[in-house]
């Protein structure tokens, strides 16, 4: 599989030389203009990019840098011009530019620049790659329940072999984590691991994340895209709700589970792949076959190793340890140290149901340690969701009374909703209060405020 090179230059001369001389080596995408570079560059994620500094559009190369860098700061990113300077080099390096120079020499020598410059972000990606997924904050699997103790030595076993693994269970309790275990214990441990959630894509556009398209193929395929297959070849990739592809889709990954093999949208040529994959569902599959919406025969395919995950009600002598493990890594998040649950505050966690499962703990713990005014944290502390009305009242006698009564279930009523509004607005932002401010334009200040509204005893 070529790297992809995305060249952003209007020189034509220069452009069509340039390509020449790399396209036995690289997908080589060629820009004319800033706006055209800079979709083809969202568009196609590539390897390494050349930037001309000044074009034809007006568009000064050192913005469009900015732009570039801001999108991905890892991009290896090469500064060429006629008009070389010192103060614009220097500029250009600070701004994340991996070099700089100057048409004039020979193509050889960029050529050269580019090939050292790529192999050093493959090193590095590969390296950090390794490194986070590793080194996760909740990356390993906590627990000493039964179940967790037989679910980790099937992921050994699993690990051992390339067969497909289908992994249940339901909504946040782990399943990705269960797949990059086995990953990570396996011998495609050094490979790519890459993750899908096939319910997250729009269905039109699944197939051609999954397993790429050609230019031309659709309206807006500009250029040619490499598909997940593609590049987690030799790797493991993680397809979560599986259940959500559709019948197209999933006719191909048959195809791909079956002879090794697939091709892209709009593509003639078959495209061989030595994935390994590993399914996810937190629907029943037989309940969606009877309902002809999954195939009977992919889903004998996938299912060859199945894994269950249990619900965290299973396993309530484990929530003490999820309780303690994520706190710990919240003291680093929101700077603060030595917090402890008190034993009324494990009581707490152990009688509630945890519908969300590990997910829902992990934001819980989360928040209670981001509003606690004492290291200890507290009963109180904990917030956990009402299943039941707290407005405590007697029969009303006077109009008074009965608006008075109104009025305090309505305050309660509005509380509870905004207080379930905020509950799932840092769960989908993993209780990263500034990432949530910022997707529901508020100031970081004014959700801390929303927050405490909604927890009166903090």
């Amino acid at each position: 599989m070529k790297p992809t090179l995305l060249l952003i230059d209007d020189d034509k001369e220069f452009s069509s030389d340039f390509v020449l001389l790399m396209e036995n080596d690289f997908n080589c995408l060629p820009a004319s203009n800033s706006t055209d570079g800079f979709q083809l560059f969202i568009d196609n994620s590539p390897d390494i990019v050349i930037l001309d500094l000044m074009l034809n559009d007006g568009t000064n190369g050192i913005e469009l840098l900015k732009k570039i860098v801001n999108e991905d700061e890892n991009i290896p990113v090469i500064m060429i011009t006629d008009y070389a300077s010192t103060q614009t080099a220097v500029e250009a390096i600070k701004l994340g530019a991996l070099d700089y120079i100057s048409k004039t020499p020979n193509l050889e020598k960029l050529k050269v620049l580019v090939n050292r410059s790529l192999k050093q972000r493959l090193k590095n990606l590969h390296s950090k790659t390794l490194e986070e997924t590793v080194n996760s904050p909740f990356s390993t699997i906590i627990g000493k329940n039964e179940l967790i103790n037989k679910m980790k030595e099937q992921i050994k076993l699993f690990a051992q072999n390339d067969h497909t693994v289908l992994i249940t269970g339901e909504s946040g309790v782990g399943k990705e984590l269960v797949a990059r275990q086995i990953h990570l214990t396996g011998e495609r441990k050094k490979k790519p691991f890459i993750a899908i959630n096939c319910a997250a894509i729009p269905k039109d556009l699944l197939e051609s994340e999954l397993f790429g398209h050609e230019k031309g193929s659709f309206t807006g395929a500009i250029s040619k895209k490499l598909g997940k297959f593609e590049i987690a070849s030799d790797g493991t990739i993680f397809l979560d709700e599986i259940s959500e592809l559709e019948p197209r889709s999933q006719v191909k990954l048959l195809r791909v589970l079956q002879e090794k093999e697939f091709d892209r949208v709009g593509g003639l040529a078959s495209i061989k792949t030595n994935t390994r994959i590993i399914a996810a569902s937190n629907r029943d599959l037989k309940t969606e076959i009877a309902n002809n919406r999954f195939r009977e025969d992919l889903y004998y395919r996938l299912s060859v190793l199945p894994i269950h995950v249990p619900k965290l009600s299973e396993r309530i002598e484990d929530i003490e340890l999820l309780a303690n493990y994520f706190l710990k890594h919240a003291e680093k998040e929101l700077k603060k140290s030595a917090l402890k649950l008190s034993k009324e505050a494990i009581n707490k966690l152990q009688k509630y149901s945890w519908p969300g499962n590990i997910r829902e703990l992990k934001n819980c713990i989360i928040q209670s340690a981001l509003l606690s005014k004492t290291k200890m944290i507290e009963e109180a502390d904990i917030n956990l969701p009402i299943t039941e009305t707290s407005v405590d009242f007697n029969i009303p006698s006077t109009w008074e009374e009965m608006d008075n009564l109104r009025k305090k279930a309505a305050e309660e009523a509005s509380r509870k909703v905004e207080k379930l509004f905020l509950d799932n607005l840092l769960q989908k932002f993993d209780g990263n209060v500034t990432k949530a401010a910022e997707h529901i334009g508020i100031t970081r200040i004014s959700l801390h405020k929303m927050i405490r509204k909604c927890n009166p005893n903090q």
